[in-house]
């Protein structure tokens, strides 16, 4: 992007990608990556052969697979799932933005807590949609090419109404919409109001299904919460039921990659039409780094501010 007084340099994506990523043999066993993946707070993790060439990313969505299809082994009808309402984080302790807020302002609140997106709430405490990194990235294009000096998040939110979830929606349909959807959370509302919000994370932190097997599997001491959960010889027994153990039998093999010689805005574009928050980066083939949303927000706001 060039301006007619002050051309501007714009990174490539070697520039700004993270070189040195942790990753996944494609035959780690399913329990292991999963505790990786809470562990290190890792939204997804590439897979890779012992010759780094790239093969596939697991991922929180990938975990969520995992969920719905030890669900499915099961008889789940015979069970009490929690409800939204147990799980959810409440209105009170989330971080939400007023549509007038400037958008800049919004990107760096975002950025600086770890957030990748906010409810955005009218003054009568009306639920409007959510901003989020995805709706951040058609802001940064729109600003790349047409130099708007600034914009409010009013205008950049994703107001689509079938991610929203009441008070009584289970947990074993909220992990199905997490597998059919690109959805990262789902505003739980009461009356067009929101009352709370659920992430892919808050299903997996929360699900004694996957900590049991966690559990058992990598033999790791129990918290008192999970002490006091269902015994887990049924969820065990469905997990011994899958064909596959493997990371390579859930993983996302659609994912984009990138060529390191991509520049910033063309990165953002890529982004802004696919639901990934991370690219791994290749060189014929091999793996050589990733790049994520938030790598791009923050370089981008650095060139148009």
């Amino acid at each position: 992007m060039k301006t007619k007084s002050n051309p501007i340099k714009v990174p490539l994506a070697r520039a700004i990608m993270m070189p040195n990523i942790q990753t996944l043999l494609p035959d780690t066993l399913v329990p292991l990556a999963i505790h990786e993946i809470l562990t290190r707070q890792y939204s997804e993790m590439p897979i890779v052969n012992e010759d780094g060439e790239y093969l596939g990313m697991f991922s929180e969505k990938c975990c969520m697979r995992v969920l719905a299809s030890l669900i499915e082994l099961i008889d789940a009808s015979k069970r009490d799932p929690p409800k939204a309402s147990n799980v959810m984080i409440p209105r009170k302790k989330l971080f939400t933005l007023d549509p007038g807020e400037d958008v800049f302002d919004a990107m760096s609140s975002l950025l600086a807590m770890g957030y990748s997106g906010a409810p955005v709430i009218a003054s009568d405490g009306e639920f409007l949609g959510i901003f989020s990194e995805r709706t951040c990235l058609g802001f940064v294009i729109e600003a790349a090419y047409s130099e708007i000096p600034s914009a409010k998040v009013g205008g950049f939110i994703d107001p689509d109404s079938n991610r929203l979830i009441n008070a009584d929606t289970d947990l074993h349909a909220i992990a199905r919409i997490f597998v059919k959807t690109s959805y990262a959370r789902l505003p739980v509302v009461r009356d067009d109001r929101i009352i709370g919000q659920i992430s892919r994370r808050d299903v997996l932190n929360h699900s004694n299904i996957l900590s049991s097997i966690l559990r058992h599997r990598l033999d790791l001491p129990q918290t008192e919460r999970e002490s006091s959960l269902p015994a887990a010889d049924t969820f065990l027994a469905a997990y011994g039921m899958l064909s596959d153990h493997s990371v390579k039998a859930f993983a996302d093999t659609t994912s984009h990659s990138i060529d390191p010689e991509m520049d910033l805005f063309s990165v953002a574009q890529l982004f802004l039409q696919s639901p990934y928050r991370r690219f791994s980066v290749l060189e014929e083939r091999r793996l050589v780094g990733q790049i994520s949303r938030c790598d791009v927000l923050r370089h981008a706001i650095r060139l148009l501010k």
